[in-house]
This record gives structure tokens, sequence and C-alpha cells, in this order.
């Protein structure tokens, strides 16, 4: 089976070693130039007489294999991962996400902090790190198309693959960019998003330029001084990767030097080495380049912001995000922190703090247990009946089926749903409500359906995140007025639950109204359905003795479970 989990080990060839030492050895060097000119040959020559008389692929190899590892086939491509589940029943899944010229040896230093915290009241969590398509174990990639959402897309299969119905994802570099992306892909799974940079720039507005703080000003002269003076690699990696992909694959000296001008002079030479010696004992020194063009040649690209919690670990010397401008891309930002791990050696190079879980594990490790250990989500039966919502649109093909729901079709119901949702979401906020009236819905859409409900569904998400359990009066649109917190929590979920039931059963598919979501709507149903019998549910239909949870809901609220078009 293409989606079989299959256990790794790595196991390098003594003779790609040997072979490997031979290059070193009869390396041809260039004249010697100031460091204005690039990597200089005082540094990579430190670098390759270290790699061949002091560095221990034997070593790193049996720490990698410390851990459990599996490769798998997703989209047609190998995957490579490291899967450490924390002995912890109240672990949170956590995929981690690296970028280039790092690998997953970014990751080793944190794993056990993450997955055995020593305190039980720290949180932990099962980690899932992967070697993005293209690096390391991982590749080479056989096709094209591997850039930022291709590769969320594999990391949401993955996770699904792995039994995980609720994770977080983390990155650092093309991680920042790709777990954000997860997020946007499955945010009805994806509880928050943790990752050391935000890349969001100036739009062009002169608007966002007004009143930038003097820390904000510095940020973006250091993008402007990066982009001066760092830059080549990423334009010739967008423009022409596989024209440098010889050069990479024939010398690991060309590699090392290539590669290095993103590994300052404050990382030891162990870490610097594993990393590159991983690209070119897996021949994937020209592959990994290839995101950087796979990006720059992609066609669309998310016009509207992110909504799952997410979380910024900032470091010094490292690329410096600006909230104004990541406000802009990212609706929920919840964390946002900087840090200075910077010893004082090198210079603006160095980026010190881009490999934060090797430089700076603790620092790392705490900010992403806090903000993962804020994330608790108050109101689980909401997110479960917008899970089942999100679910129920996935794949639909005919928008104009007749449902259960009175003579509505598939798009009306989903746009009632989506009114609903925001009509709770005005109610506690004061914001507007919908343009539309959600009780004679158009049944035309003009953007695709995922568009048009994701923001409904954010905006009750975060309005309810500001009412607490013993809320006694919460406002909401129903003739009943302001209802304690749990019944006007239960109230939107069981809008959302039914109509994400209304919608599965038209389209043929499996409903995610399970009957653990229905026994808890059940007493919610009883509490506020009469009042709206004849406007929004029929009149109740007779239980039956086999009915389960479901099937009682559903008669309840005068639907038929065995209903067909």
């Amino acid at each position: 089976m293409t989606n079989a989990l299959r256990p790794f080990r790595a196991e390098v060839p003594q003779s790609a070693l040997d072979d490997l030492h031979g290059r070193l050895r009869r390396a041809l060097w260039p004249d010697d130039l100031p460091a204005g000119y690039g990597v200089t040959n005082e540094r990579v020559r430190a670098l390759a007489g270290y790699w061949l008389e002091k560095f221990d692929w034997r070593a790193f190899e049996a720490r990698l294999n410390a851990y459990p590892q599996f490769v798998t086939e997703i989209d047609g491509e190998t995957i490579h991962f490291l899967h450490v589940r924390s002995s912890r029943p109240d672990a949170t899944p956590l995929v981690l996400t690296h970028g280039w010229p790092g690998s997953v040896a970014e990751y080793l230093d944190v794993i056990g902090p993450l997955t055995e915290p020593a305190s039980p009241a720290a949180p932990a969590f099962h980690l899932v790190i992967p070697s993005l398509p293209g690096f390391g174990f991982s590749g080479p990639t056989k096709a094209a198309g591997w850039g930022t959402h291709r590769t969320a897309a594999a990391w949401a299969e993955l996770m699904e693959r792995l039994g995980y119905e609720s994770y977080g994802a983390a990155g650092n570099d093309a991680g920042s960019m790709i777990s954000p992306e997860i997020g946007r892909l499955a945010p009805g799974k994806v509880v928050g998003v943790h990752v050391t940079q935000l890349y969001s720039f100036p739009s062009g507005d002169p608007a966002e330029m007004a009143d930038l703080s003097a820390a904000d000003q510095a940020a973006l002269a250091h993008l402007q001084w990066f982009y001066e003076n760092m830059f080549s690699f990423n334009t010739l990696h967008s423009q022409q990767p596989h024209t440098l992909a010889f050069a990479l694959a024939d010398s690991p000296l060309g590699l090392l030097a290539w590669n290095a001008q993103l590994f300052g002079e404050n990382l030891d030479a162990d870490f610097v080495l594993a990393n590159v010696a991983l690209y070119w004992l897996t021949g994937t020194g020209g592959s990994s380049i290839r995101f950087y063009y796979e990006d720059a040649q992609a066609t669309t690209h998310p016009s509207e912001p992110t909504t799952v919690p997410t979380g910024l670990a900032m470091f010094k010397g490292d690329f410096q995000s600006i909230r104004r401008f990541a406000e802009r891309d990212h609706a929920n930002i919840v964390s946002w922190h900087s840090y200075d791990v910077t010893t004082g050696s090198g210079g603006p190079r160095d980026a010190a703090g881009h490999y934060a879980a090797h430089e700076a594990p603790e620092v790392l490790v705490a900010d992403i247990r806090r903000f993962f250990a804020g994330l608790s989500r108050p109101w689980p039966v909401l997110d479960q009946a917008h899970a089942a919502l999100r679910a129920a649109i996935e794949g639909v093909e005919d928008w104009s089926a007749p449902t259960p729901c009175a003579e509505w079709t598939v798009t009306q119901v989903l746009q009632h749903a989506a009114g609903d949702q925001l009509g709770y979401a005005a109610s506690i906020t004061g914001e507007p409500g919908p343009d539309f009236n959600p009780f004679a819905p158009s049944g035309t859409l003009t953007v695709p359906a995922g568009d048009f409900l994701e923001p409904t569904l954010a905006a009750a998400e975060a309005a309810f995140a500001t009412i607490t359990p013993d809320t006694v009066a919460v406002p909401t649109p129903l003739p009943q007025g302001a209802l304690p917190a749990p019944v006007a929590v239960g109230a939107a979920a069981l809008d959302a639950a039914v109509h994400a039931w209304d919608i599965a059963t038209a389209t043929g598919r499996k409903s995610l109204l399970t009957n653990e979501l229905a026994e808890a709507l059940l007493p919610v149903a009883k509490e506020l359905a009469e009042p709206l019998r004849g406007f929004a549910y029929a009149p109740a239909l007779p239980a039956l003795a086999e009915d389960d949870a479901v099937s009682t809901l559903l008669r309840y609220l005068g639907r038929d479970p065995h209903w067909t078009a």
C-alpha cells in the first residue's frame, strides 16, 4: 500500500563516506578574497578540515537512529519523518518543520524536553518531525511543484495517517511558511501554529508605513541590508536552481560553501556539518533548493488571513517580524515574544538565533510550552460542530442538490449555516452581522465554499472565546435573547452540527454528527427548540426504540434520520 508507514534507519554505505573523504582531499580551491565577496576561504577551510578529520557521521547517524523513524509515500513522493511519542496521555501532537539549509537535525535538541518534560505541570508533545520533500531522506523529489502549499497539504495528510485528529504545527525558516498554511488547510484540526518568523512585508500602501516605531524601522533596515547583501541565494534558487545543482551534486566543497553562507560562525561545526552532510549523502543539494523555485512560480496565493491561533518566538539577529504587517496576514496572533540569545561573536551574517531549536533550545521549548498551554479551548462542543461543518463541504460536487432542510439546496444550507454563526458573533461583539438574510439564502456563491464559510466560523469562535463558562447572560440572536454561556454555545453548535448533517446527507457522504456530539446537543435542543417550531425547526417526529443519539436528536428537530432525496 502506498500509504503504509514503513520503519526506517539511516544507514549510509561506507563507500559513500570514503568517496566523500576522497573528494574533500582532492578539492580545488578558489583564490582567497575578503568577506565582502561571500563566504571566505578561511571559513570553508576550517569547516572542510573538520569534516574530513573530526566530524563523525556514524555518531550523528546513531543519534538519528535512537528515535523512531519512518517513511511513507504521499502524493507520489517518499516522505521521511521522526515520530517520537510522549509517555504522557495528555500530550499534544505537534508537527515540527525545518527549512533550508537546515534539516531534521535542527530539532534533535528539543525532542527530549518536549516529549518528556521534567515537570508534570509542563505540557508534553507527541512529535512528528518530517524531512521536507526533496531534503535529506525525503529526496530527491521526482516531481515538480513541491512548494509551501503542497508540502502543507502533505503534512496534513501525514498527521491524518498517523491518526491525529487534533494537533499543533511549529516551524522555522520554510517551516514558518508551511506551518501557518497547514492551519489554513485544516483549521478544524490545527489547534495552534507556533513559528520563529512571520514573513509579512510592506504591501506598498503608504499608510502602512505611517508612525512605525523605532524598533520596526530598525527591523526594516535589517531586512533591507539582508536583501542587498545576502539575498543572492534566494534569487538564484528562485530562477535557476538546476544550474546550481550541478555544482552542489558534484562537489562537497561547493555544497559546504553554498550552504554555509546561512550557517553563521556562532554555530558549532558539528551542527553545521550534520546538516550539510545530510544533504550530500542523500544527493539532495539540488532538489532541496527547488523549494524556492516552486514558491516563486506559484500562480495563486492566499487572499485571506489565517485564523488559527498563532504564536511567534522571534530571535535577535534573525528575521525581525513587524506586527503591523503580520496582523494583516494572520488574524489570530495570540502570542508575540522576542529573545536575544546572541553571543557577541560574528557579525550581521550570523543571524544569531535563526536555528533557535539548537542555539537556545530551552528558550524555544519554554515559548512553545507557554503558547500551547494558553490555547485550551473552552468550548469543545463548538469546535466539534464546526469541524463537522467544515468536513461536510469538502469535496461537494453538486451544490444544487436538495437537502433535508426545508426546500433548500446544499448552497442555501451553507449560506444559512454561515449566517447563523455570524449572527451569534455579532450578538456577542456588537460587530455587523451577515449582509444577507440567512432565512432567505440566494443559493448562489461568488467565492469558493470554504472561503465563504471559514470567516464566519472564525468570527464565532473568536467571539465565544471571550465568554467564560460562568457567564450568565450571553447575547444571542434567538428569540430567547441572552442565555447562560453553556446554552448559548450549545445553540451555536447545534445550528452548525445539524446543518453539517443536512449537507453530508444530501451529498451522500458520512456525517461527523457523532453520537457523542448529539448527546451533548440534545439537552440544548430540548431547551430551545419549542419556540422555534415552524420557523427554524419542523414538528418533532416520533422517536423509535432503536434510535441512537444522532437519530434521537434529528427526530426531535423534525428531521428524518433516513432521509433521501
